[in-house]
C-alpha cells in the first residue's frame, strides 16, 4: 500500500534530472521503500538514488570490525537488489550515496536534488525531516507493503 502525503503538483517545478530518493538502513520497512522506489523512478523514468544509512544505526549498535562486517553485508545485499533492478530496467540511472546519517540530512545539503522520497513505514518522523522535504519541495510517497491485523 503507498499514501502520497505530499501532493506533487502542488509542490514547486522540479530542477531537471530531481531522483527518486529512498533511504537504505537494511530494515524490513526500507528494503520495501527500496522496491517501490525503483517501481517509481522507473514509472517516472527519473533517476534513482539510494541514501544508505545504515553504517549510522550500526555503529549505535556493534563495535568497530562488526561494523565494518554489517556494512560490507549491507553494501553487498543492496548492490544485488540494484543490480537485479538494472537487470529488468537497463535504463534506470541508479546509485548508492553514503556519507549522510539521514534522509533528513542529505535532503538538507541537497535541496534541489529529489522530486520523490519514498518513505518506508516504521520511518521516524522528526522535525528536521518535515523542514527538509517543505525546503525540498519534493512529493513524499510512504509504503507498507506489510499486512496489518
Amino acid at each position: 500500500m503507498t499514501d502520497t502525503l505530499i501532493d506533487p503538483a502542488s509542490t514547486p517545478a522540479l530542477t531537471a534530472g530531481a531522483a527518486v530518493v529512498v533511504e537504505a538502513d537494511g530494515r524490513t520497512a526500507s528494503n520495501d521503500a527500496l522496491h517501490i522506489a525503483i517501481d517509481e523512478a522507473v514509472r517516472r523514468g527519473a533517476p534513482l538514488r539510494v541514501l544508505t544509512t545504515w553504517g549510522a544505526r550500526h555503529r549505535e549498535m556493534y563495535d568497530a570490525t562488526a561494523v565494518a562486517e554489517r556494512d560490507r553485508l549491507s553494501a553487498a545485499q543492496l548492490e544485488r537488489r540494484l543490480n537485479r533492478a538494472l537487470k529488468r530496467s537497463p535504463d534506470l540511472d541508479a546509485r548508492s550515496i553514503d556519507g549522510y546519517d539521514s534522509v533528513a540530512e542529505y535532503l538538507t545539503a541537497h535541496p534541489e536534488s529529489a522530486q520523490v522520497l519514498v518513505l518506508g513505514a516504521d520511518q521516524q518522523d522528526s522535525d528536521g525531516l518535515q523542514t527538509a522535504v517543505a525546503r525540498s519541495g519534493c512529493a513524499v510517497l510512504t509504503c507498507d507493503r506489510r499486512p496489518r491485523l
